[in-house]
């Protein structure tokens, strides 16, 4: 991931993630049913995100532990005007990679709407945990938690092999996924912070090289002026090289003097918005690891189908 885009998710999420490290899991969906268009799918992945935020856990993408769940379309009825949609949703909780499963569960909801895609989208949005899903919730937490304590020095071994290879993301997929609860979580932390510091370091030389190169070839005022400034803002604050690459903005900006009033108040703007960012992400340096190994999981995590065989 690109440093702008660590500032820009970093910006979003201050304020609204705590800096603990819970237990990750992964919701995962059969979406196969009837009257289940591509904007009620987006609804039940909501959903399914809010039920493991609100049992205490984090939302996560291609893990090994899954919260799975199983929407089937029941009976529709007629109610005056209005259409009555009820849907049997089955839950499940397990090991998808080693075919585990902890225990599922069923519940019942309704929805109501003038139309069948409105009744449809009313009971996707009535998706709640009930309370045999929240004693599974507790006792899956339980069987999690061994789990990292035993195979969490594997794991940190594993990153320390992928930070060898500059496998940065892949490093902090596999660490993100051990919650504080753990032994070794504090090692976890510590080896993730580095890591992301090593990220961001490494990204922040190839910017700052790749700059100096566009400028050495076009030192004057125009396009390569604009590039190199471009390129530099993306650089993180916090990166090494960043007085160097303060220094070179410097040098362009005093080259280039056929810049306007107004852009000069812009270039102010961002560098202030930039600086703002910056002093933030020491708060939010966990939750930014979190979204690096989530964006790395999306592109490349294969994700099992074993949950399927769990009902």
């Amino acid at each position: 991931m690109k440093i702008k885009q660590f500032l820009i998710a970093v910006s979003l999420l201050l304020g609204s993630l705590t800096a603990s490290a819970q237990i990750m899991i992964s919701p995962v969906y059969d979406a196969a049913i009837d009257g289940l268009n591509e904007n009620n799918v987006s609804i039940l992945n909501g959903r399914l995100q809010s039920l493991i935020s609100s049992m205490g856990m984090v939302s996560g993408y291609g893990g090994r532990f899954v919260l799975a769940c199983k929407v089937a379309a029941l009976q529709r009825e007629v109610s005056g005007t209005k259409l009555i949609q009820h849907l049997e949703v089955s839950f499940a909780i397990g090991d998808n990679m080693s075919d585990i499963c902890f225990g599922s569960t069923t519940t019942e909801c309704i929805g109501i709407g003038n139309t069948e895609q409105q009744a449809m989208t009313s009971a996707l949005k009535n998706i709640k945990a009930n309370k045999q899903l929240k004693d599974l919730v507790a006792t899956s937490k339980e069987r999690i938690i061994d789990y990292y304590n035993q195979n969490g020095p594997a794991i940190i071994q594993k990153a320390k092999g992928l930070v060898t290879a500059h496998k940065w993301e892949e490093a902090l997929y596999e660490l993100s996924a051990i919650p504080q609860e753990c032994a070794c979580y504090p090692e976890a932390l510590a080896m993730m912070e580095a890591t992301y510091s090593n990220h961001i370091n490494h990204d922040a030389m190839q910017v700052l090289n790749e700059a100096q190169a566009i400028w050495s070839a076009d030192p004057n005022p125009g396009p390569a002026a604009e590039q190199a400034m471009s390129i530099l803002s993306t650089i993180d604050t916090s990166a090494q090289c960043y007085p160097q690459a303060k220094a070179l903005m410097d040098k362009i900006s005093k080259r280039v003097q056929s810049v306007t009033d107004q852009e000069r108040r812009n270039e102010q703007e961002m560098e202030r918005a930039r600086l703002n960012v910056a002093a933030s992400i020491a708060k939010a340096r966990i939750n930014a690891c979190r979204d690096v190994a989530v964006a790395y999981a999306r592109r490349t995590v294969v994700v099992h189908n074993h949950y399927r065989t769990w009902w």
